[in-house]
Order: structure tokens, then sequence, then C-alpha cells
């Protein structure tokens, strides 16, 4: 009998530990929201998705044919980050996808203005002057516009870009900038596709305007006078010997 109490003892002993084992290890399970499930059914119709195993109304989607791997030019680029040859409905656009080369993509800005790009006579020697030959060729833009928003004088084409602001938050809210003269003539190979989107959405298009078509560059000329100006209709570059004068600006973001 005593042996009996003894082991009865032992096997309770056993179990208490067990289950102040199980009491310390046991831990609450993340939610679905916190994994990343905070999709509905109908958020995800048409997408790949993952239903939480917690809770079967939550969603994890991705949407395959939005993703920014897919854009081409005349695609309308999102504030959620991602792209559409469509108008799709509760989606903000913030500009339109001007061109695609390798992992380079550039959007141009559903708005424009028009703004003066500098001081006469004055040099702004960190953009660096640019003959013909090679203006072609400048990508520089966020840096030229950074430059020319450090310089000593106001660059209000320039300003204008930096401070461009469609959206409060999410892709466009930021990183606008003046683009270089050779992302303004990568732009113009699109013309047709990206003014045939910004209809649609009932914006204003690129200029063919045969008076008043060139768009302010970021990309300075010579040491004073002139900056380049390029007409995205031909990719026709020049040069404008007055810097004071207004020309179209239209912003472009990097995404």
């Amino acid at each position: 009998m005593k042996k009996e109490i003894l082991a009865a003892a032992a096997v309770s002993g056993s179990l208490l530990m067990i289950s102040g084992a199980w009491a310390q290890t046991c831990v609450t399970p993340p939610s679905c929201e916190e994994l990343g499930y905070t999709k509905s059914a109908s958020d995800c119709e048409g997408m790949e998705s993952l239903l939480c195993p917690f809770d079967k109304s939550k969603y994890y989607c991705v949407d395959v044919a939005g993703s920014l791997a897919n854009a081409a030019p005349g695609m309308i680029l999102y504030s959620d980050g991602t792209v559409s040859e469509n108008v799709v409905s509760g989606k903000t656009p913030v500009g339109i996808v001007a061109y695609v080369a390798g992992s380079t993509r550039l959007a141009v800005a559903l708005e424009e203005t028009t703004k003066s790009w500098g001081a006469d006579d004055h040099d702004v020697w960190c953009v660096g002057n640019m003959v013909s030959s090679v203006t072609q060729f400048d990508f520089n833009g966020a840096l030229n516009t950074q430059c020319l928003i450090n310089d000593n004088i106001p660059h209000p084409a320039a300003e204008y870009c930096n401070t461009y602001k469609p959206v409060s938050s999410g892709t466009g809210a930021s990183g606008w900038y003046l683009p270089a003269a050779g992302e303004l003539v990568m732009m113009s190979f699109n013309f047709e596709a990206i003014n045939s989107t910004l209809q649609r959405l009932s914006k204003t298009q690129l200029s063919s305007d045969i008076y008043n078509p060139y768009y302010w560059s970021s990309s300075e000329y010579d040491y004073g006078d002139y900056a380049w100006v390029v007409r995205p209709s031909d990719s026709s570059m020049s040069h404008d010997d007055n810097e004071n004068s207004s020309n179209r600006v239209r912003c472009v973001l990097a995404f």
C-alpha cells in the first residue's frame, strides 16, 4: 500500500513538473495582421493569395500583374507602388512610366508648369558644362537638381520639382527632380505612349507646340548664359541663351 502511494505521488509530481514546463513555454501566437494577412477576399480577387491559418477571413496577396518588374512605357504608376495599363478604381495615379532600361525606371509627372531655370551670367560649378556631343548621355538629373537647390541663387525649375508632391504618402510623395537632358531625350522615344495615357487620365499632355515645345533640363550648357532644353516630341535639343526665360517644366521620378 505504501509503495502504491509513493508511486502515485511520483506520477503526480511528474505531471506537475510537465504542466509547469508547458506553462513556461506556452506563448500567444501572433495575429493574422502581424503576419501580414491584412486583406479580404475581395481585396485579393484575381491575385495570388494566401489564407491566414488562424482566421479564414484574412488574406495576404500579391498583385503580380501590377508588379514594378512588369513596368513598361505608357503604364500608370500608382501611389501604392504598382503599375497598370488601365485606370484602377480606388488607386491614386502619380505618374506615367516614361522609360524602362533594365532596373532603371523613370516616371513623368501628371502635371507641368512654366518656370525660369536660374540667373544669367552665373556658373553652377557642380552641374558641369556640357557640349552637344555628350549632353544626350547626361542621366544625372537627381544629382543635378540637388546641385541647383544647394546653389547660392534661386533655380525655380529645379526648386519646383524638388518640392513636387502629388500625394502625401506612398510612391510619389517624394523623390521628384528636374530631368537631365539625356533623361528627357529617352522619354521622347515614348512620347506617343505617354501622351495617350495622359489623355485617358484627362491630364495635360507633353507639348508638341511649335511655338513653345521645349522643356528645361537640369543640364547646363556653359558657364553662365545657357542651359539645355529638349523637345520631347522629337528629342530635339537646344540651349536657351536666357536662363531667366520661362520654359515648360515636367518633373520625373525614379522608381
